[in-house]
C-alpha cells in the first residue's frame, strides 16, 4: 500500500467505529472514531510517520477526547431535575415509616417513571398518612414530613 494513503486507512477505522457506536449505548467507540481523526490528519500532513507514533497519538487523542466528554457533559443534570420534580410531591404513605424504617409513598403522578417510592421521615408517621417530599437521601430514597 501507497504511504500516501495510510490515512485513508484512520478514516475508514473512524466510520468502522462510528458503525459500532450505532449498535451500542456507551460512547466509547464514539471517542474512539472521534480520535482517529487525529492520526488521519497527522499522516495526511507527514506521510512518513512510524505507525507506533500514529498508535500512539490515537491513544493520546482517546484520552483527550474522553477526559473533554466527562468535564463538559452533564451527567447529573437529569437527576437535578428529578430532584427538584420530586421535592415539594404530596403523596399517601402506604406503609408507615420513620427515622429507622422505610415506608413507602405512593405519588399521584410517577415521576422519573415510578409513582412509588421508599422513604423516612425524623419523625413516626403511620400509613395512609398525606406527606410531603422535603429531601431525595439518594436515587431510591426519600425523606418526607407531615403535609402542612
Amino acid at each position: 500500500m501507497d504511504l500516501h494513503s495510510i490515512w485513508l486507512i484512520w478514516i475508514i477505522i473512524g466510520a468502522l467505529l462510528l458503525l459500532v457506536e450505532l449498535f451500542t449505548t456507551t460512547f466509547f467507540a464514539l471517542w474512539m472514531a472521534v480520535a482517529a481523526i487525529v492520526p488521519a490528519i497527522l499522516v495526511f500532513v507527514y506521510p512518513n510517520i512510524s505507525l507506533e507514533f500514529q498508535i500512539i497519538v490515537w491513544i493520546i487523542a482517546m484520552f483527550c477526547c474522553a477526559f473533554l466528554w466527562m468535564k463538559f457533559s452533564k451527567r447529573d443534570a437529569p437527576l437535578r431535575m428529578i430532584d427538584t420534580d420530586l421535592i415539594g410531591q404530596i403523596g399517601i404513605l402506604a406503609k408507615r415509616c420513620d427515622a429507622e424504617n422505610k415506608g413507602v409513598l405512593l405519588l399521584q403522578k410517577p415521576i422519573d417513571g415510578s409513582s412509588q417510592w421508599e422513604c423516612i421521615s425524623y419523625e413516626p408517621i403511620v400509613a395512609e398518612t398525606r406527606v410531603v417530599v422535603i429531601e431525595r437521601i439518594n436515587t431510591t430514597l426519600l425523606r418526607v414530613n407531615f403535609e402542612k
